[in-house]
């Protein structure tokens, strides 16, 4: 992927994860350029096909597309699509699915992992986290 992709991508996001609203100064691995739709599956190298993922999202949700939410299957989060505030909110350090998009996102990309949420509730307890702004 070329430097130009990569800057544009991340100062789209702001540095965050536009999966799980982390900002790269907090998260210890390197984020990754992330293709929504993954190549795999017909996706393409074009910004509007790319998103700013922390690791642990961008691991998690590999070449996913849905999800299975109360045995139906659901396709997960898609950034350039869709509003996160439509899909997610805070309950402290849990990230919570607002609608079946948000649950599966929530469910496959394991969001709410021990260490990922004790890593929020410091940021909290810092006045780091969450996002006065979501991306």
């Amino acid at each position: 992927m070329d430097v130009a992709s990569r800057r544009l991508v991340r100062q789209r996001a702001g540095g965050r994860c536009e999966y799980c609203q982390i900002h790269e100064d907090d998260e210890p691995y390197a984020f990754h350029l992330e293709h929504i739709i993954p190549k795999k599956h017909g996706g393409e190298d074009d910004p509007s096909n790319l998103a700013w993922s922390c690791h642990s999202c961008n691991l998690m949700k590999g070449a996913n597309l849905s999800g299975r939410v109360h045995g139906e299957i659901v396709t997960l989060f898609h950034p350039r699509r869709q509003q996160w505030n439509r899909h997610f909110r805070w309950v402290g350090p849990i990230l919570a699915g607002k609608t079946k998009c948000g649950i599966a996102t929530v469910q496959v990309l394991d969001i709410n992992a021990h260490d990922r949420v004790k890593l929020r509730d410091i940021l909290i307890a810092s006045g780091a986290f969450p996002p006065k702004r979501i991306i």
